[in-house]
């Protein structure tokens, strides 16, 4: 039979489709890595005696960057750096040379962020064009100083950098959950070293208005429970942001989303005579909307505007827009006959309608608007910006029509997903990357599959399969109504089984699909994330049907843009909703992850060796501790300790090093179906302090285990001894940490998890005892820990035993005959 396997031990991995011919070096542990590194012998020392001299322009925000630098090298090295300025380039160690001021008083999306950084000859040399460049530039500067037994250097090395994108940004939602203003200071720090440049700050939504308004002092006064941002709080924030080169852009949400806005001031709303709102609690999408009808609502807006805009002076002014609930909008006699009246094209049409009444009140407050995807309409401006949280389909196809984009989709760092997948997730569409079509002689097959979810329906769609005349297999799947999408082979036995996967719009995706003549068998299943979703399906076209074709895609295909709408793609945002963070855990979702993302955002396109992501992820993640003082890692220690009441932390630290939370949105669904009446603990309400509240997004200690197997499988005995290693050590943690959980009512939940833990690891260590004596694993043993690995697979308190997949590679390898 033929049969094509890239490797059966990549089950479950992550591979990277794409190519890496001529990506540049990655030999520093830097991050975002520049566009040129030349690395020579050499270093030039940092003591001391380090020494600062500014060229050219100069400003208060100049030597704020200057000063900055020099309290950053004395946290990273703990030397005190006195009497650090000179008068000449002479005797300077650094030299900031920044040729002019920039262009405009407000940083814009034009501004040039270019800069060269050379170490030679015992001197620094960071020369820019404009201030920006230099901002960018020292965080490259902090990031090379190493140390050995003689002392601290950066080595000798040439840099030329510019950002690939001009919009790196990142949308906080400050509205679900309050975020104190030292918080996010230090995220700005944060952004600043991964050289992002725009905070988008989330402070509408319909559980709070956290802004103070003059006008409507009853949107925060009834909303916020006393957790909001005074004006002068605000001021102080973008201020902050300017010295580090980050512009803030507001939201303030419009029509939908306005539950809070329904609570403070219900007469804007759509719901007719008599309509009040209670304050919002839960979590979802909610029936008040604003009625563009209303003239009171105009008013309304246009003193709210005139409150944020003299707050905020950057050009982009974002309007939200997305998710409206038309209900009360279709339900009203008097709407739909003012639809009717105008001429629009139905509720859209009325939304489209008041986007165009408000883009022209921004204008004469000179701001630009910016909005999600549902503000895209043909009677709106194409100066409008859309920002896509619905895909490459949506930005690819807005550009299409001329208008601006950035993507978020894909970067939603709420949600826990592996990093791989943000990094593989480019903001530029680039069109179909298989070929779909059959030519003469190839066979296919076209399997229906449909997956559960446990909140919402089910998803659907279609895989094909397609074999040439070389004996060669490609596929590619169609679901949801998106376009198609490549599916990358990892193991195809026609009839038998197929394994592939791909990204899709919101969360990396693995088929692991098992055929019975021609349906899909019972153990199919999807991996979404972490989470295995069981699948269902049928062969519903192939060439063994008779008059058979391969389906049309039900989404069409994914736009190709041209060099001139390809300029149109302004770049990327990453997204925080707040749901399941607060202060207490905001960064440990959002950090280490961001470089990552920063990296796809400001380094070339080449740049996609997930490996050295990782390694350098890992270096830049100790380092954002000591320069920055980041709390990921403290933070998520405090609450490891709240857990152990007392007793040694040790065992959940190490356990929490081999688990997961459940990824994607299964935490959101677990919570919504936790309680008889779904829902319940959906909100405001709910406990962030469970251990998987506490964990790392993603197991790197798994992610090590994943290469040992597959090391193994290409020969390499001593692999073995250190995957054993690791199941000695998390099962140590997971014993000792079962009684500590067991203690808390917090935790008492997670006792699952170890419980788990400690099985798979003894399947881990029972295998590697017979490997280690080159013992058989027999079929039915094998059934047996594959029938225990499923069950260990599933949610338990909201997280993942991550060891499941390494252990089910290593029974794969233990029949693979080795």
């Amino acid at each position: 039979m033929k049969k094509t396997i890239l490797s059966a031990l990549v089950l479950g991995a992550m591979l990277s489709p794409a190519v890496n011919a001529g990506a540049p070096n990655t030999d520093l542990n830097l991050m975002p890595y520049p566009h040129s590194v030349e690395l020579r012998d050499g270093k030039v020392e940092i003591d001391g005696d380090f020494k600062v001299f500014i060229k050219g322009y100069q400003s208060e925000r100049v030597a704020f960057t200057a000063k900055r630098l020099l309290k950053r090298l004395e946290r990273q090295t703990g030397v005190p750096m006195l009497n650090p300025y000179v008068d000449s380039e002479a005797k300077a160690t650094l030299v900031i040379d920044i040729d002019q001021a920039p262009k405009t008083a407000v940083q814009t999306v034009e501004a040039d962020e270019s800069y060269t950084l050379t170490a030679k000859n015992g001197k620094i040399v960071l020369a820019s064009e404009r201030p920006y460049g230099a901002i960018r530039g020292i965080e490259t500067l902090l990031q090379l100083v190493e140390t050995d037994s003689t002392g601290y250097f950066v080595p000798e090395v040439t840099i030329e950098d510019t950002p690939r994108f001009p919009w790196r940004g990142v949308s906080y939602d400050t509205s679900r959950h309050f975020v104190e203003i030292d918080v996010i200071k230090r995220q700005l720090d944060a952004m600043a070293s991964a050289k992002m440049n725009i905070f988008h700050w989330h402070i509408w939504d319909d559980q709070a208005i956290r802004i103070q308004l003059d006008s409507y002092p009853k949107l925060w006064q009834m909303t916020s429970d006393g957790d909001y941002y005074t004006k002068d709080e605000i001021r102080g924030v973008v201020e902050y942001a300017r010295n580090l080169g980050i512009r803030v852009i507001p939201e303030i949400s419009l029509p939908g989303h306005a539950s809070a806005v329904a609570h403070a001031y219900p007469e804007l709303m759509s719901g007719g005579e008599g309509q009040s709102y209670p304050h919002q609690r839960e979590w979802g999408v909610f029936v008040p909307l604003m009625d563009p009808t209303n003239p009171e609502l105009y008013t309304f807006l246009g003193k709210v505007f005139d409150e944020v805009v003299e707050l905020f002076p950057d050009e982009y002014f974002h309007i939200g827009g997305d998710e409206p609930n038309y209900a009360q909008w279709t339900d009203s006699e008097e709407i739909q006959a003012y639809i009717k009246e105008k001429g629009l094209d139905g509720n859209h049409g009325l939304q489209s309608y008041l986007n165009s009444r408000v883009e022209k009140m921004l204008d004469e407050r000179g701001k630009k608007m910016i909005g999600w995807d549902e503000i895209w309409h043909k009677d709106l401006p194409t100066s409008i910006v859309i920002q896509s949280w619905r895909g490459h389909d949506s930005i690819g196809r807005a550009a299409k029509e001329g208008y601006q984009g950035i993507l978020s989709t894909g970067y939603y760092l709420d949600q826990p997903q592996p990093t791989s997948y943000h990094y593989r997730n480019d903001p530029m569409p680039t069109g179909i990357t298989v070929d779909d079509k059959l030519h003469a002689g190839e066979t296919f097959a076209t399997y229906e599959w449909q997956k559960p979810r446990t909140k919402g329906g089910p998803r659907k769609g279609l895989i094909t399969i397609i074999e040439d005349t070389d004996g060669n297999f490609r596929a590619f799947t169609d679901y949801n109504g998106k376009s198609r999408e490549e599916v990358y082979i990892l193991e195809y036995v026609p009839g038998k089984v197929f394994r592939g996967h791909f990204d899709n719009f919101m969360s990396y995706t693995e088929f692991n699909l098992a055929f019975d003549g021609g349906e899909l068998a019972g153990n199919s299943y999807q991996l979404i994330g972490n989470v295995r979703w069981p699948t269902t399906g049928k062969l519903i076209a192939g060439t063994e049907i008779d008059d058979s074709v391969i389906p049309e895609p039900n989404g069409g295909y994914p736009a190709d843009l041209t060099e001139e709408e390809q300029k149109l793609i302004l770049g990327g945002e990453i997204t925080a909703w707040a749901e399941n963070y607060d202060s207490m855990t905001v960064e440990n979702r959002l950090w280490p992850r961001s470089y990552a993302i920063a990296e796809r955002f400001w380094s070339p396109v080449e740049l996609t060796d997930e490996d050295s992501m990782y390694k350098r992820m890992a270096a830049i993640d100790n380092w954002s501790e000591i320069s920055l003082g980041l709390q990921h890692h403290n933070k998520a220690m405090m609450m490891y300790k709240r857990l152990a009441n007392g007793q040694d932390v040790q065992p959940l630290v190490a356990l929490a090093e081999y688990t997961e939370p459940a990824q994607y949105y299964a935490r959101n669904w677990e919570k919504w179906i936790q309680t008889p009446n779904h829902g319940d603990l959906y909100n405001q309400y709910e406990r962030l302090n469970r251990f998987v509240d506490a964990l790392p997004v993603e197991s790197h200690a798994v992610y090590d285990m994943v290469k040992l197997v597959n090391q193994y499988a290409e020969g390499d005995s001593e692999a073995l001894e250190a995957l054993k290693g690791h199941y000695e050590t998390v099962l140590q943690a997971a014993q000792q940490a079962k009684p500590i959980l067991a203690a808390n009512v917090a935790s008492v939940d997670s006792v699952v998890i170890a419980e788990k833990t400690i099985e798979v690891a003894e399947i881990g260590l029972t295998i590697i005892a017979k490997l280690e004596q080159n013992q058989s694993v027999s079929e039915k043993e094998r059934s047996e820990y594959l029938v225990k690995l499923n069950d260990a697979a599933k949610i338990y308190d909201e997280a993942i035993v991550a060891i499941v997949k390494p252990t089910e590679m290593l029974v794969v390898q233990s029949n693979s005959g080795k």
